[in-house]
């Protein structure tokens, strides 16, 4: 269990909190939003455990064989490619103007109830690049134990979507307005200090994959 906790940590996913954020935003109707969600914690820790159940601890492996090995190309180019990324994206927030924002009406979306399911779904898909899912279901396939696995796993999940958690009730509790407010006020308070460190932050990662492609391409082998 703390291992569990532990990736869930490691594994922590803010996107899915933005999203279910902007679709109350939106207009979306709150059991749309809980149809989105079931949908996606449903999808996320039956699959995981499925697989750990047929096939045990080798599910992991199994998942893991359908990506590129550690000592492919491809992730130097992925790295190189993402450092382009980030460095343009910098480059754009530094030396461009500031930009006056302007608020926009709030729009009711009418989405059926096989769209929020499908929406869950795919981002559920996303839970299954995560390096620490892998790790959970190996611990879930080693313990032999199906209800084990489960149970691992929706820990795992709680933990790596406490920001989601954090959203949902919010808008259960009809205090998503409060939340947000909380949160532009918070990062009008700290804007400057807060974009010097991202930036910093964003720069030293795209130098560092940037050296460990280089390295690659140079010398066959990765240096992180």
């Amino acid at each position: 269990m703390l291992n569990t906790i532990g990736l869930g940590v490691l594994g922590i996913d803010p996107l899915t909190a933005v999203y279910m954020m902007s679709m109350r935003l939106r207009g979306e109707r709150k059991s749309r939003v809980t149809l989105f969600f079931l949908s996606f914690a449903v999808s996320t820790i039956l699959v995981g455990t499925v697989l750990v159940a047929s096939m045990g601890g080798a599910a992991a492996g199994f998942l893991q064989s359908v990506l590129p090995d550690d000592g492919s190309r491809f992730w130097a180019i992925a790295e190189l490619a993402v450092s382009v990324v980030i460095l343009l994206w910098v480059a754009k927030r530094v030396f461009a103007g500031p930009k006056r924002e302007k608020k926009q009406p709030r729009e009711a979306v009418r989405r059926g109830v096989l769209g929020h399911v499908t929406m869950g779904f795919v981002f559920a898909v996303t839970s299954f690049t995560d390096p620490t899912f892998y790790a959970v279901m190996l611990i879930g396939g080693e313990s032999r134990s199906v209800v084990t696995a489960a149970l691992l796993l929706t820990l795992w999940f709680v933990v790596s979507q406490c920001l989601t958690m954090v959203v949902y009730a919010a808008i259960q509790c009809n205090r998503l307005d409060a939340l947000a407010a909380r949160l532009d006020e918070w990062k009008a308070r700290n804007h400057a200090m807060f974009n010097h460190m991202l930036h910093g932050v964003l720069v030293v990662v795209a130098i560092l994959l940037t050296a460990d492609a280089t390295a690659f391409l140079s010398t066959g082998g990765y240096l992180l």
